[in-house]
Parts: C-alpha cells; sequence; structure tokens
C-alpha cells in the first residue's frame, strides 16, 4: 500500500511537469493582407497623374516607367479582385483601358508629345467609361491641373 501512495503521489507531481513539456497550441495564422479596390485604384490615380506630368514634360523615360507602373497596378487588380459587387472588375480593365494603355506605350516610345497627349486623354476617357460601366459615375478622372507631387520633379533629367 505504500508503495502505491508513493507512485500516486509521484504521478500527481509529474502532471505539471508533462503539461509543461507540450508545445504551446499555435494561435491560427492570420489571413495575409490582401489591398482592396480601392487602394489599387488609388494607386493607379496617382500613377495616372505621374504619368502625365512626365509625358507633358517629355520625361520619357520616366513615363514610360509610369505607364508600367499603371499597367501592372491594374493587372494586379484584375487578379486579386476579379469581381467587386457584382462587377467583373478584370474583364473591365482588359476589355475598356488595356487598348488605350498600348496606345500610351507607343507614343511613349514614339517620344512624341503630341500623340501621348491624344492617347493620354483616351485612356482618361476609358477610365472613366469603366467607372460608368461599374456605377460609379461620380468617380471623374482628367488630367491633373498641376503637381500633387511637390517633392518630385517631372522634368527630364539633364545629365
Amino acid at each position: 500500500m505504500k508503495k502505491t501512495a508513493i507512485a500516486i503521489v509521484l504521478l500527481a507531481l509529474s502532471f505539471p511537469i508533462i503539461a509543461l513539456s507540450q508545445p504551446a497550441p499555435i494561435a491560427p495564422a492570420k489571413p495575409a493582407y490582401a489591398p482592396g479596390l480601392g487602394e489599387f485604384m488609388t494607386f493607379t490615380q496617382a500613377r495616372h497623374a505621374k504619368l502625365w506630368l512626365a509625358g507633358n514634360a517629355s520625361n520619357w523615360d520616366l513615363a514610360d516607367y509610369q505607364i508600367d507602373e499603371l499597367k501592372e497596378g491594374l493587372e494586379d487588380a484584375a487578379k486579386f479582385v476579379p469581381s467587386y459587387k457584382g462587377m467583373p472588375v478584370g474583364s473591365m480593365i482588359e476589355n475598356i483601358v488595356m487598348a488605350p494603355i498600348s496606345e500610351v506605350e507607343q507614343a511613349i516610345k514614339a517620344r512624341d508629345r503630341n500623340k501621348f497627349a491624344s492617347a493620354f486623354d483616351k485612356l482618361t476617357q476609358a477610365c472613366n467609361a469603366c467607372h460608368q460601366a461599374a456605377s460609379r459615375p461620380f468617380i471623374v478622372i482628367q488630367r491633373p491641373a498641376n503637381s500633387a507631387f511637390p517633392n518630385q520633379s517631372f522634368s527630364a533629367s539633364r545629365n
């Protein structure tokens, strides 16, 4: 009986040790952050403005960079938010905006300021057509009247 009592005491004393030796429960992983359509469109708007400022200043290297960033951002929007409130965002971007982007790219490659201005205006119209089709007619995009980026020069570098 004495051995049984000692065994019970030893067993009871071992429970805290066993409990401490177990790994802590792993908290469920938080889902990775994914930007919403508003974030994508805010960046698109900034790139659109920078694109105009660069092309208007004939800074073709910067304009080329901005049109590439704008295109990439819209492709990401289509990929990560293919549908928004029943609107087929991905196909709308592809069908309404990508052809005018190609026209801007061609004008930049030609380094033609007049073609650039015309193509940029078509791109802007496409943005507004997309907003109309998405039942967001209150979002109206236009050529920027001045720079919202006072800390960046849009003139071509004179190295």
